[in-house]
């Protein structure tokens, strides 16, 4: 029998991290631990996963990672909105702060735990406070030296606890007509894949395969439009 391989979630109550806890939990050699703020939010996805609750304000709370809370890989989909956050230092706490002390804090341990970032297209070349911020992410997890896989999904699809009526409108007017002419008549052509909209839970799956299933990756790789779509769930 395998070892058992600890897994670490944060932002598991989000539209990515849910679907990471019904992935994780299919897999019977992983153990799934789920970073959350209040207890009983998440075991309504799994009855295996281990809900720790973490104060992500509290510096002391980060050397935990890999001592008292044990750490194979950790899977970051933490996120917020400018509007849910109240200003532009509220978001850049939440969506760089926390995966940059996350990194920090897991560098230290040997041997070293691989970590699975949710960032976004346009991150390579960013413009505005939301890219620049997943860009400044994505550098923290670079610089900290540990194995990584960043995805950069496009527009997400998938049922939010949020309403958002922008993405709700993108959804029905734009994304799935999208999806259908593309896997139609260009399956795999780059360029229109680029910005192709993405299942949730298809994001989630590429995290899991990669981080949890394959063989330990000592470097690092960045997913993104055909790359995450094709060939690796497909």
């Amino acid at each position: 029998m395998e070892p058992t391989k600890h897994v670490v979630v944060v932002g598991a109550t989000g539209l990515v991290g849910q679907e990471l806890i019904r992935r994780l939990h299919e897999r019977a050699e992983v153990a799934p631990i789920a970073l959350v703020r209040r207890p009983g939010i998440v075991k309504a996805l799994s009855d295996r996963v281990e809900e720790v609750i973490f104060d992500f304000n509290d510096p002391a709370a980060y050397a935990k990672l890999g001592a008292e809370i044990p750490c194979d890989v950790l899977l970051c989909a933490v996120g917020t909105t400018l509007k849910t956050a109240g200003s532009p230092e509220a978001f850049r706490k939440v969506d760089l702060e926390i995966p940059k002390a996350l990194a920090q804090a897991l560098a230290r341990r040997d041997p070293r735990p691989m970590f699975g970032l949710v960032s976004s297209i346009g991150a390579a070349k960013p413009r505005g406070l939301y890219l620049q911020t997943k860009a400044d992410a994505e550098k923290a997890i670079l610089d900290s030296g540990l194995p990584y896989l960043i995805v950069r999904p496009s527009l997400l699809l998938g049922e939010r606890d949020e309403f958002r009526l922008g993405e709700r409108l993108m959804t029905m007017l734009l994304a799935k007509p999208y999806l259908a002419v593309a896997r139609t008549f260009t399956p795999h052509w780059s360029p229109v894949w680029k910005y192709a909209p993405i299942e949730a839970a298809k994001v989630a799956e590429a995290l899991v395969r990669v981080c949890v299933d394959e063989p330990p990756y000592e470097h690092g790789r960045v997913l993104s439009g055909l790359g995450l779509h094709h060939p690796i769930l497909e």
